[in-house]
């Protein structure tokens, strides 16, 4: 295994920093690698890393985290179609680009590597300026697609976050309007008539007593009489 990185450098078209693009080599010949780097060895913008064993290819693209991965097709330690696969079935990589690298440019061989998860195909090699295209191309891609990918996520928190106060907010409401509902209350002063004992209401209306506080309360009344009353109305029955 070989790790190699290009030292920073002047660039010719670079990526916006947000873009910044880091380019993962799994070929099995040292040769291709050193190809490769010297083709974006003066490029700030993009990094690039190489693995010669295709075995430890998944580990390490865990660790880079590379906005996209150059993959050789035929290499003796395992085919690159079965790596493409795997790196297609690892969490980590399912979504990152994978540029297929054929010595052929055989149609058979092409849909397959489709078929089976490559981004695109490139015969290996091409020239500087079109390879350090793909780079950008699909790295920009990939972190375009992750940016939205994390905002919809802190969207979709901000919603679930929202809908849950608006949840408490709509109880708490309704638990306040059961309270005032059940605690209807008298207040302030209140206009009497010194003789019928009527209560003047806000709209300057006269009326019973009993009627101002059903209107304005729970409160209903049951008549009976109370033992003043029934001394005075009723003597006869009180002294007998």
């Amino acid at each position: 295994m070989r790790v190699r990185k290009s030292p920073p450098r002047k660039t010719d078209h670079p990526l916006p920093e947000l873009y910044h693009a880091l380019a993962f080599l799994i070929d099995d010949q040292a040769h291709v690698a050193d190809l490769v780097r010297l083709s974006i060895a003066n490029q700030q913008d993009i990094d690039f890393h190489y693995c010669a064993d295709p075995h430890e290819a998944i580990a390490m693209a865990n660790r880079l985290k590379p906005t996209v991965i150059l993959l050789d097709l035929v290499m003796p330690q395992m085919s690159g179609l079965v790596l493409l696969e795997e790196f297609r079935k690892n969490p980590q990589t399912a979504e990152t680009p994978i540029v297929v690298l054929s010595a052929t440019e055989e149609a058979e061989t092409k849909s397959e590597a489709f078929a089976k998860g490559a981004n695109d195909y490139l015969v290996k090699l091409p020239m500087a300026i079109e390879l350090r295209a793909r780079i950008r191309y699909h790295s920009r891609a990939h972190l375009n697609r992750i940016q939205r990918e994390d905002a919809f996520k802190a969207l979709r928190k901000s919603q679930q976050q929202l809908l849950k106060k608006n949840t408490e907010l709509s109880r708490t409401n309704q638990a306040l309007d059961k309270v005032l509902a059940e605690i209807k209350q008298l207040h302030g002063l209140l206009p009497i008539c010194s003789s019928c004992k009527k209560i003047r209401d806000d709209e300057g209306k006269w009326s019973e007593v009993e009627t101002y506080i059903e209107k304005r309360s729970h409160a209903s009344f049951s008549h009976g009489i109370c033992p003043d009353c029934m001394k005075t109305l009723y003597p006869d029955i009180t002294e007998g």
